[in-house]
């Protein structure tokens, strides 16, 4: 891995040496090796293991310790035991990786905006469901359209994947695998099976029911239904402080800034899958797949409703002054993404030609909000309506080949194909205000065209064996085409000085990865990765009006690169398995959202900023101590630096996340059915931010205990208690908070709102048909 001076300098102010901390972890996982023996039948080890499959990562089959990055799954036996609520639920114990809350006043639908890995967020990390791209998250959006009760796996890829998967993967991937018909009907001794999940959970009062269906035709015919509903409140902020805490609350009196706004979701998920096997050369898969929640919130404070005699949220209260009553404020956020596929695998067995795999998907996705609000003045009333729409329509196609030769001393399976897609982006905005019963004009705040966008990739990858085997390179590279397109809407006026016009760009994106095993146990791994994204439409041709703020858009922003270095040493036994590993990653004009536009006052927009630079360790480690009884860990530590310019000063990178261990013990009773679990989250404080004035959270120690019973083949109770000793913390990944606050930040956003939850319970059950 190439370590630089830098990077060494941002270390050094963290008062931690990484090779230091990296030798301390090798030992440590080391320590715990078991000696190989003799290979026997598969132990309960080696069996958890291979459930740990990659597709998404390889584009094909391989278990996680065989793929030169670092990549974990969450199979379907941890999402069920664990009661995988959310994607922020997903990743609780994947230290260096989080989904942070949205709650501010203009958003208090409780939103999760997306996953952040390694240090970068939003739009930089991949999201896929089957290998279809998930809608963009806007400044004010979310991209929580997938329910993780419909799937069989989860991957998490660390790092860009942008050769196989897409360019614009800078920071990771997270891709999410839909059930089969065989996943329900393997092992049963009749054509059919039926399944029945339940699941409440106390952090949001989520009430969950799930039944799955699948039937074989004996014709080479499979297929599954599956229809699910979730009901749930506001989350419960029980260790949330109702003064404000640090910030104090000058809202208090008529809501607390430890309580989120009453609200009422319901939530459905569904999906069809026809899979086809006709002979053993191929098989054709249809999947309807579709995801509908509604929020509906009662706002209790309106920021607009008050105003003070100063701005300044000192001891001194400050004089309110009442502008109107808001007598109802009822604000609705409708999500839906709706996904249609056709894939064909077709196993060739040609001479130059292995295999193809083709598919095609249509998938509309569509985040609404409406508003409703009354407010009383002293001479008259009114009735204040607004509608947000946000869409985005993905036309998508994939054409994967794969041949394989034998070259001198050397063994070759190449990957290689097309991936495009064509996006149709919309933002619609409209706003009205009847005035004493007499209905208003409509007009829109919101200034945006309709953006077609497309992408058209050639990519390949050779996977290159030697050394009988114990060698494995994979130098791959992809050929990126870009183009976004806001002159097809011939309504949108443009901007004050601007025309809109086509951006077409192109990028040739390269890789190399490698595996060498050292002996049948022990081996080394690295790669080296790149990437490219354009800035997002809403980026580029974007704008708002949010009253005392402006949001304006950028359409000089440049597309973002990022080249990334990874190194490490893996251990796989009969009992076990440990990954250490390094990597550094560099950031050229990093786009940053919501800044101040220069000139103004009031006015923010994305900007670039020169280098984003990124160093970190991460490791995990798995091992059945004792017959039954398995012991598991990971951590990940990463510091990072920022210039704004070429000639500015270098300045902490707040993405960066302090030391974080995630240690649990498993203990399994087979012949009782039962299994227990126990996990702990230790985390280090942050000790530095850009901002001198930022709010660091604090360190924090949390324990959360699982345990599974299987009274008959057929049941399966599951139960949780999360943060056992109901501590009091805020996440080591909070960002964008400040130690102080004015009275309209206070009132608008309140820190206590990113308080980590309380003691939450867990409760499941399942049955199978």
């Amino acid at each position: 891995m190439s370590y630089r001076p830098h990077v060494a300098r941002a270390l050094a102010r963290a008062n931690i040496s990484p090779w230091h901390l990296i030798g301390i972890s090798v030992a440590a996982l080391l320590c715990a090796v078991p000696q190989p023996v003799a290979a026997q039948e598969l132990t309960n080890a080696q069996t958890t293991i291979l459930r740990r499959i990659t597709v998404t990562a390889a584009r094909g089959t391989k278990s996680v310790l065989d793929v030169p990055q670092n990549v974990t799954v969450i199979d379907a036996k941890t999402l069920e035991q664990h009661q995988v609520r959310d994607t922020q639920d997903l990743v609780r114990y994947e230290p260096g990786i989080s989904v942070d809350r949205q709650t501010s006043i203009t958003n208090p639908f409780s939103q999760l905006t997306g996953f952040t890995i390694r240090g970068v967020s939003g739009n930089r990390v991949q999201m896929l469901v089957d290998g279809s791209r998930i809608q963009e998250r806007i400044t004010d959006g979310s991209r929580d359209f997938v329910d993780p009760w419909n799937m069989k796996a989860v991957e998490l890829i660390r790092g860009p994947n942008s050769v196989l998967w897409g360019a614009d993967a800078l920071g990771g991937t997270v891709a999410f695998r839909t059930r089969d018909p065989s996943d329900l009907l393997d092992g049963q001794d009749k054509p059919w099976a039926l399944e029945v999940k339940t699941a409440f959970d106390s952090y949001d009062n989520s009430f969950r029911k799930q039944v799955t269906g699948a039937y074989d035709f004996g014709n080479g015919l499979q297929i599954l239904g599956s229809f699910g509903h979730m009901s749930a409140t506001e989350a419960q902020l029980t260790k949330g402080y109702a003064d404000g805490g640090i910030w104090g609350c000058r809202r208090e009196s008529i809501w607390p800034c430890n309580k989120l706004f009453p609200a009422e979701t319901d939530a459905y998920n569904s999906l069809f899958k026809a899979v086809y096997t006709p002979n053993d050369a191929h098989t054709f898969t249809f999947t309807a797949e579709g995801q509908s929640r509604r929020t509906e919130i009662d706002q209790k404070f309106d920021s607009s409703a008050i105003s003070y005699t100063t701005s300044t949220n000192g001891p001194a209260r400050p004089t309110p002054v009442i502008n109107y009553i808001s007598e109802y404020y009822d604000r609705v956020l409708d999500m839906d993404r709706t996904r249609l596929a056709f894939e064909h695998q077709w196993q060739v067995n040609a001479g130059w030609l292995d295999s193809v795999k083709w598919n095609v998907s249509y998938s509309p996705q569509q985040r609404n909000t409406t508003s409703n609000q009354l407010r009383t003045y002293p001479t008259r009333t009114d009735l204040v309506y607004q509608l947000r729409e946000y869409g985005e329509t993905f036309y998508e196609g994939d054409l994967q080949l794969t041949s394989s030769f034998d070259w001198g001393w050397s063994s070759h399976r190449l990957t290689y194909g097309f991936d495009g897609d064509y996006t149709f982006s919309n933002i619609n905005g409209v706003n009205r205000t009847d005035s004493n019963g007499i209905p208003g004009t409509p007009s829109t705040s919101i200034s945006f065209p309709d953006v077609e966008t497309v992408r058209a990739d050639l990519y390949l990858q050779d996977e290159i064996e030697m050394l009988e085997g114990r060698l494995t390179l994979t130098p791959g590279v992809r050929f990126a085409t870009y183009s976004i397109d806001p002159t097809a809407d011939s309504s949108f006026p443009g901007l004050p000085g601007f025309t809109p016009e086509k951006i077409d760009s192109t990028r040739l994106l390269k890789r190399m990865g490698g595996i060498f095993k050292l002996t049948d146990e022990y081996s080394l791994y690295g790669s080296y990765g790149e990437g490219f994204k354009m800035p997002t439409a809403s980026q580029l041709y974007q704008g708002s009006n949010f009253g005392s703020s402006i949001l304006v858009p950028n359409p000089t922003l440049r597309p973002e690169s990022v080249v990334s270095y990874e190194a490490g040493v893996r251990g796989n036994f009969e009992r076990g398995y440990f990954s250490v590993g390094g990597f550094y990653s560099e950031y050229k004009d990093f786009i940053r959202g919501l800044q101040l536009k220069p000139g103004t006052t009031n006015q923010y927009w994305s900007d670039n900023i020169d280098t984003v630079r990124l160093a970190g360790i991460e490791a995990s480690a798995e091992f059945e101590v004792f017959e039954n009884l398995f012991a598991t860990g990971s951590l990940t530590y990463t510091t990072g630096v920022q210039q704004v310019s070429a000639t500015a000063p270098e300045t902490a990178f707040d993405g960066a996340v302090p030391l974080t261990v995630v240690a649990g013990l498993r203990y399994e009773i087979p012949d009782n059915g039962l299994e227990f679990e126990v996990i702990g989250t230790f985390a280090d404080g942050v000790r530095e931010r850009s901002d001198p004035n930022a709010f660091k959270p604090a360190g924090y120690a949390v324990f959360d205990a699982f345990a599974k019973w299987q009274p008959q083949e057929n049941i399966e109770l599951t139960a949780g208690i999360l943060n056992i000793f109901d501590t009091r913390y805020f996440p080591n990944t909070l960002t964008n908070y400040n130690n102080t606050a004015g009275i309209d930040t206070a009132n608008q956003n309140p820190l206590e709102l990113q308080v980590a939850p309380g003691r939450t319970f867990k409760v499941g059950a399942k049955v199978t048909f």
